[in-house]
């Protein structure tokens, strides 16, 4: 059954092609809008917790949670910091995680909830559609990436599809993501592009916000002369010689927001 493009895996994904289960050494699929599993929506009471920055999407979702009766705002933060502590504290079934928080990336928070509350499912819910930012949610093990473009009803289809243990990806994002994996298969990932480290990540990051080296090493808690290192090693392997090509090579890949 399809919905609209969009993909329904259950497990990690992608684990399923024009409907059926994937063996990996199978030929590669032709269509992206054939990839989908539906898994009736769960009846159970479902807490959530919502980490967003902006209070008029907010208050719109209260309104939106208020009208089903399965689904329990158990609460709700703006920072990722607090979003850790909520988590801890109230030990929601979801949280629904944005991205560009004020105090971290909602991709780390949901790496950081996820090692102290595995059993949490988190669903990225944000405005930003890069396939960088949609690999790294997966692999920090995100549930599901839903874009902020579409109708409130699309959210709530995704937490109910999250809780019934599939992962959910909306339209707009599936397609590239399902591409990725036709990639893989065929042996045609490009190679040529730089894997970044976690701590090479950071740098950039902290690059593309304007920050000096002396703050950076304040910041990741190295010495000034590490931070010049970094930055001379960080250069060369992307291949750029100053900072304005780093920057764009930041946001173009998603480590640092427009």
């Amino acid at each position: 059954m399809r919905e609209g493009g969009r993909i329904f895996l259950g497990g990690l994904y992608p684990r399923l092609l024009g409907g059926h289960r994937l063996n990996p050494l199978a030929r590669p699929f032709k269509s992206a809008a054939r990839v989908t599993l539906c898994v009736p929506p769960i009846d159970m009471q479902t807490k959530l917790l919502i980490v967003d920055d902006h209070p008029m999407l907010l208050n719109g979702l209260r309104q939106a949670l208020s009208e089903h009766s399965n689904l329990t705002l158990a609460g709700e933060t703006a920072t990722g910091e607090e979003a850790l502590n909520l988590a801890r504290e109230l030990t929601p079934d979801l949280v629904v995680m944005d991205i560009h928080l004020p105090d971290m990336n909602g991709i780390e928070a949901t790496r950081k909830i996820l090692k102290v509350q595995p059993s949490v499912k988190v669903l990225i819910f944000t405005g930003d559609p890069k396939r960088t930012l949609v690999q790294e949610a997966l692999q920090a093990g995100a549930s599901g990436y839903v874009l902020k473009t579409g109708k409130v009803e699309e959210l709530i289809h995704a937490i109910e599809e999250v809780m019934a243990g599939n992962l959910y990806l909306s339209a707009e994002v599936s397609a590239e993501i399902v591409e990725d994996y036709q990639k893989t298969l065929t042996g045609k990932v490009d190679s040529s592009k730089p894997v970044l480290s976690k701590r090479e990540k950071q740098l950039l990051r902290l690059i593309a916000m304007g920050l000096r080296n002396k703050e950076i090493a304040s910041e990741l808690k190295l010495s000034p002369n590490s931070i010049e290192t970094y930055r001379a090693r960080l250069m060369k392997k992307v291949g750029y010689r100053n900072t304005a090509e780093l920057v764009r090579f930041a946001i173009r890949e998603g480590i640092a927001p427009l």
